[in-house]
């Protein structure tokens, strides 16, 4: 395997792994009421969800494409992107403001199933077709 796409693998894993379990920590948050001022942080989860969308939007445009296939992936990548924004933004939020409340056995939960919801995201992006043709 070569070392650049081992290096950039490695490293799209781990930035993946710490958002999901940003994102795992927010749900929890969320679950036990401590987002306190979550409303006023949505516009700024609002312009994140903006930059996915604009960012995927041009990245994906292919003149060869059709333009329905781009704006339905978009969008898909787009909900997801603002969902994880906004749960990892309250995540990280909850856990700095008290980080006693998450126990260590919590976080290593949450650790090991973004691993898995990684690996299982990385597999099906390469293997999708195989189940839509």
């Amino acid at each position: 395997m070569d070392r650049t796409y081992l290096r950039q693998a490695v490293g799209l894993v781990a930035l993946s792994t710490v958002v999901l379990t940003a994102a795992f920590v927010g749900v929890v948050a969320l679950g036990q009421g401590r987002a306190a001022g979550a409303v006023n942080r949505v516009p700024f989860y609002a312009l994140g969800g903006a930059v996915v969308f604009v960012t995927t939007l041009v990245t994906l445009e292919d003149p060869e494409e059709g333009g329905v296939p781009i704006l339905t992936s978009t969008v898909a990548v787009t909900v997801i992107g603002f969902a994880l924004l906004a749960l990892g933004g309250e995540g990280v939020i909850y856990g700095a403001r008290d980080p006693g409340r998450l126990g260590t056995s919590l976080v290593a939960y949450f650790v090991a199933a973004a691993l898995v919801c990684t690996g299982s995201v990385y597999w099906g992006l390469n293997h999708w077709r195989e189940f839509t043709a």
